[in-house]
């Protein structure tokens, strides 16, 4: 019988969830989802291919578990950050910067990929998960908007058009330009698009009514 980590049947089932989701992310990274098989993720999480289908029965249902997971994770991080942030600048700029940090050692396929991927019902799971990242930037824009730092006409265009940019500067690979180049370079043009204005004290400034 298998040795139980973590001292209950669920701890440990939570312990091997947590390797086989470090070994898929490792080798989305690296090679890519279509390239993947499930027995691929079995031999890099160290365990069997008929004990991988006690955790998921197909690569699929592996994405769409892999996905939850790190957006649930990276949830709680980017609140935590938005949370110490007192003014919608800053806090669209860790916006920014936390979401190319994490491109930049992890990688899920993007939305029209998924849709030729995975079944409609899989790609719809997965991606409903990565629009509640953009809640939290339509929360940012609208309060920037409303408090006068940001000009956004069209809040759902100017959403768009930040989510654009920051799919592109996570297309850039850090072995040609350093993470925080991309960062500098996408953070200059999103605040220059939605007008923000930044004192010479770096402070946020509220633009003139107009």
């Amino acid at each position: 019988m298998p040795k139980v980590i973590g001292g209950t049947v669920q701890a440990h089932r939570e312990h091997v969830t947590g390797k086989i989701y470090a070994a898929l992310g490792s080798l989305l990274y690296r090679r890519g989802y279509d390239a993947l098989s499930l027995a691929d993720v079995a031999e890099a999480s160290g365990m069997s291919r008929t004990a991988m289908y006690n955790y998921f029965p197909d690569k699929e249902a592996l994405l769409v578990g892999y996905a939850t997971h790190e957006t649930d994770v990276y949830l709680a991080r980017l609140d935590a950050e938005l949370r110490r942030i007192d003014n919608p600048v800053d806090q669209l700029r860790a916006y920014i910067r936390l979401q190319l940090e994490y491109f930049s050692g992890n990688h899920l396929p993007p939305g029209p990929t998924l849709r030729l991927l995975l079944p409609e019902s899989a790609a719809d799971e997965v991606l409903a998960h990565v629009d509640v990242l953009e809640d939290r930037l339509h929360d940012i824009i609208r309060v920037g908007r409303d408090r006068r730092f940001f000009h956004a006409d069209d809040l759902d265009a100017t959403v768009a058009m930040i989510s654009a940019c920051i799919s592109r500067g996570s297309l850039v690979k850090t072995d040609d330009v350093p993470v925080e180049q991309t960062i500098a370079s996408t953070d200059a043009f999103v605040l220059r698009a939605v007008g923000a204005r930044i004192g010479v004290d770096g402070t946020p400034r509220r633009l003139p009514r107009r």
